[in-house]
């Protein structure tokens, strides 16, 4: 399956749309005089910025570009994303990092349950040696056996390896690892 390539067109109105949504929303709850509310809404506003940059410093350009325009596009999924650990070069890992994660999101697209919340968070977590991949996923999947599989077929690839799953009805979780080379 391949991602929609968005032009810079699209991109700069994607962008523009979710920054007036932002300000909209900032705005309504200034207007309705919750400046607690308005407090945490611009807290998270950076937190995405700060995660935004840490990804693009990783140097993988189609991994970020996956993780940063998936909401453009209608999902049941909603999607999070964090870089720990100092950033670095991961540009030689980029197309095999972006196609594991774009397969993974498919299939759990595929296997999610449309009529309830489903989220799902990947953390890039940078070591000296290593770099640990977490997929923390909350909502309601209906293919079970599927996930199973497709986790068992995918749980080698490259250099990536998935190092520890659980899998229940309303959860999934995965640690993989990707031992970097210098």
């Amino acid at each position: 399956m391949m991602e929609k390539r968005w032009t810079i067109v699209e991109a700069l109105r994607h962008s523009r749309h979710d920054w007036l949504n932002k300000i909209q929303l900032i705005k309504g709850n200034l207007s309705l005089k919750r400046i607690d509310r308005v407090n945490e809404i611009i807290q998270q506003i950076i937190i995405e910025a700060e995660n935004e940059t840490k990804l693009t410093n990783l140097q993988t350009e189609r991994l970020a570009e996956l993780l940063m325009t998936y909401h453009w596009q209608a999902r049941h999924i909603q999607l999070e994303y964090e870089v720990l650990g100092e950033p670095r070069s991961l540009h030689a890992y980029d197309h095999m990092l972006a196609t594991w994660c774009q397969r993974f999101l498919h299939m759990l697209e595929e296997c999610s349950s449309p009529h309830v919340e489903n989220y799902v968070t990947i953390t890039i977590d940078l070591t000296e040696n290593d770099m640990r991949l977490f997929v923390d996923y909350r909502g309601m999947l209906h293919e079970i056996e599927m996930v199973k599989q497709w986790i068992q077929k995918h749980s080698q690839y490259d250099a990536f390896t998935i190092c520890e799953h659980a899998i229940h009805e309303h959860e999934l979780t995965i640690c993989a690892i990707i031992h970097l080379v210098e």
